[in-house]
C-alpha cells in the first residue's frame, strides 16, 4: 500500500494490499464517504462483548472518526462498542480511547542485566508446570478485563486459557530462585503468529508476570532476553502489547509503561483504540 503523497512511509505492521483484496472477496469491506473501511461483529471471548471490529480504516477516516464511529454504529446496530486498529505513525483519532499498544522489541544495543539479590534459574516449562502456567494467564486475563470495565465470565476466561495452553506453538518459561522448587514468574510466547492485516509473522509475548516484586526487573530481563532469543532463532519479531484500563489511574499507568518500554528500545508497530456506542 503507497503512503499518501508527503504523508509518513507505512511501517511493516501496516495493510497489505492482499488483506484488502482478500477482505473485499469476502464482503468485509465496504466504503464510508469513498473511502475503504473493513470491519465485522466480534464477540470479546472474555466478556462476551459484541463489537464492531475495524480491522483497516482509511487515514483520513480515522483523522474524522466521530464520522467514522456513527456510520459504523448504524451499520452494526448490535454492537455495544467499536475496536479500531491504529498504525503506529499515525495520530490518535479523536473519539477513541487506547486499547492495545503494540510493540516491537528492537533494543539498540544488549541491556546491562539488573542485579538481582539472589541468582535467577530460567527454564523452559514442562507440561507438569501447565496449572501454574494457566493460573498466571487466567490472572492476566482477568486483570485485563476488569481494567477495561469488564466482569469477565469464569467460563470465558478458562476458555481462553485452554486455547493458549493447548495452542501447538505455546512456549512459557519459568523463573525460579535456588532456594524454592515453585516458580515466581513466568512469560509465555505464540511462536507461530501472523497478523492477517499486514501479513507479518511473529513471535507474540502473550504475558509476562512475576510474583516477587523483589526480583520483578531482574526476572522480566532474563524472561524477555530468553523471548527475544527463541525470536531471533526463528527469524521472526517479538511482539509484546499493552492493555490500557478505562479508568484515567489506569491509562496514566499504561501509558508509563508504554513510555518505559520505548525507552528500553521496543517500537511500536500499531495499535486499538476503543469507543462505546453513545
Amino acid at each position: 500500500m503507497s503512503p499518501a503523497p508527503g504523508g509518513p512511509p507505512p511501517g511493516p505492521f501496516d495493510i497489505d494490499d492482499r488483506y484488502l483484496r482478500a477482505a473485499d472477496e469476502s464482503g468485509l469491506l465496504s466504503r464510508i464517504d469513498g473511502l475503504p473501511v473493513v470491519a465485522g461483529e466480534y464477540v470479546e471471548p472474555a466478556s462476551g462483548e459484541l463489537q464492531c471490529l475495524v480491522e483497516h480504516a482509511d487515514p483520513a477516516l480515522l483523522a474524522r472518526a466521530p464520522r467514522l464511529l456513527d456510520t459504523l454504529f448504524r451499520r452494526h446496530p448490535d454492537c455495544t462498542s467499536a475496536v479500531v486498529r491504529v498504525p503506529a505513525h499515525l495520530p490518535a483519532p479523536p473519539g477513541l480511547q487506547p486499547l492495545l499498544s503494540y510493540l516491537r522489541h528492537h533494543p539498540p544495543r544488549p541491556p546491562a542485566p539488573a542485579p538481582a539479590p539472589v541468582p535467577l534459574r530460567l527454564t523452559e516449562a514442562a507440561e507438569a508446570d501447565d496449572a501454574a502456567v494457566g493460573q498466571w494467564l487466567a490472572r492476566a486475563i482477568r486483570d485485563a478485563s476488569a481494567g477495561r470495565g469488564h466482569t469477565g465470565t469464569t467460563e470465558g476466561t478458562e476458555q481462553a486459557v485452554r486455547q493458549l495452553l493447548e495452542a501447538p506453538d505455546r512456549r512459557s518459561y519459568l523463573v525460579r530462585t535456588p532456594d524454592a522448587p515453585e516458580a515466581i514468574g513466568h512469560a509465555t510466547v505464540l511462536t507461530d503468529a501472523y497478523d492477517d492485516v499486514s501479513g507479518t509473522g511473529f513471535v507474540d509475548l502473550v504475558d509476562i508476570l512475576i510474583d516477587d516484586a523483589a526480583l520483578r526487573r531482574a526476572a522480566i530481563e532474563r524472561l524477555v532476553a530468553a523471548c527475544a532469543d527463541t525470536a531471533a532463532a526463528l527469524g521472526k519479531p517479538l511482539i509484546g502489547n499493552v492493555t490500557h484500563p478505562v479508568d484515567p489511574e489506569g491509562r496514566e499507568r499504561a501509558s508509563l509503561v508504554v513510555a518505559a518500554l520505548r525507552r528500553q528500545g521496543w517500537t511500536p508497530t500499531h495499535g486499538y483504540a476503543y469507543a462505546a456506542r453513545p
